[in-house]
């Protein structure tokens, strides 16, 4: 047996041995630490899988690669949209503003109308031609970055499907070894890993093909009402779901606004109502609850906190990082306050 002066100093160095692999695995962390999330949002069905095929190691390298396929394909069809068709578009609203182009008059009307009031004439041709050029701009910037992150991306996709296939295929050894090395009581460990389980449910199931699911339903309702690139704005709608509050309103609304101000009041209403309905009604509503099996646990001010904190401490990266640091610090603050009931 181990004296405790030995067993003081092997705790020490398995800290020491822990503080270094989390600094060598900083440059690979993103992928890590989605992989795993992804991993968690798969269990149950790799469960099922498992046991159909009698092999668990065939079923997590299955669903490594069909979510490599799934997430390559997400990814391209989403660069593809928002920067090639992005910038087409744009470069279609400034042509759109010119002497004899089919917004001029428009443009023209709204300053004419706007000449008398408190703020004066308002130049939206000026303005949307402005904006549309610097939009072209950008896009054009990033369609050079996205060229440049490539191998990054590459790496961080390559840790990901290897952390999924990893934690699919050993999560009882991992569940097993982890209760047995943190310094909590074994319930509460399993308490707060299947938080974190949960969270990565959430965000994967719940919150990516929530949105890529109201990203195409809103193409659709583009495409029914004419929409000039309903391919390009639903791609922006799924973009924008993961904006907390407004989320995809920030697309479908401007866009029923302005179809009906051009003159197309039928298809911009249709945008609005489909919108409202579809959009927001049967994906939060409907299809939302039954990919996660529930409602949020995490309280709305927490989630709010999380989402805006996430994104200013952890950039874009912050909108999944953010909410699951808080539900595992949720988990963990509920843990010791029934700890410290049950003692009393």
């Amino acid at each position: 047996m181990a004296s405790s002066g030995q067993r003081h100093a092997l705790a020490v160095s398995a800290l020491i041995a822990t503080t270094a692999l989390v600094w060598l695995s900083r440059p690979v962390a993103s992928g890590l630490f989605l992989g795993t999330l992804l991993a968690f949002s798969l269990l149950t069905l790799h469960e099922r899988l498992s046991r159909r095929m009698r092999s668990p190691q065939l079923a997590a390298l299955v669903l490594a690669i069909a979510s490599a396929l799934v997430i390559i394909s997400a990814l391209s069809v989403l660069s593809y949209f928002v920067v090639e068709r992005g910038t087409v578009a744009a470069n279609s609203v400034v042509r759109a503003f010119d002497p004899g182009g089919p917004l001029r008059e428009v443009a023209t009307r709204m300053q004419a109308a706007t000449r008398d009031s408190p703020i004066g004439p308002i130049d939206l041709s000026a303005r949307l031609r402005d904006a549309a050029a610097t939009a072209a701009a950008r896009l054009t910037t990033w369609a050079a970055a996205l060229a440049s992150v490539t191998l990054n991306t590459a790496l961080m996709l390559f840790f990901t499907i290897m952390t999924t296939f990893f934690v699919l295929r050993h999560w009882p050894a991992i569940m097993a070894r982890t209760e047995r090395l943190l310094p909590l009581h074994p319930a509460h460990t399993r308490i707060v890993l299947a938080e974190f389980q949960l969270v990565g449910k959430e965000v994967f199931i719940g919150t990516l093909l929530t949105g890529l699911t109201q990203g195409l339903l809103a193409g659709v309702g583009y495409a029914i009402a004419g929409v000039p690139e309903a391919p390009l704005l639903g791609a922006f709608t799924a973009i924008c779901s993961l904006v907390p509050i407004v989320g995809t309103m920030l697309v479908w609304v401007p866009a029923g606004v302005l179809l009906a101000i051009v003159g197309h009041v039928g298809a911009g209403i249709f945008v609005l109502i489909w919108g409202a309905l579809a959009v927001v009604g049967l994906c939060d509503y409907v299809i939302r609850p039954k990919l996660v099996g529930g409602q949020g646990h995490v309280p709305s001010l927490l989630t709010f906190i999380a989402l805006f904190g996430g994104v200013e401490v952890f950039g874009l990266m912050g909108l999944i990082v953010g909410p699951v640091i808080a539900s595992v610090a949720l988990a963990l603050l509920r843990t010791y306050d029934n700890a410290m009931r049950a003692d009393a």
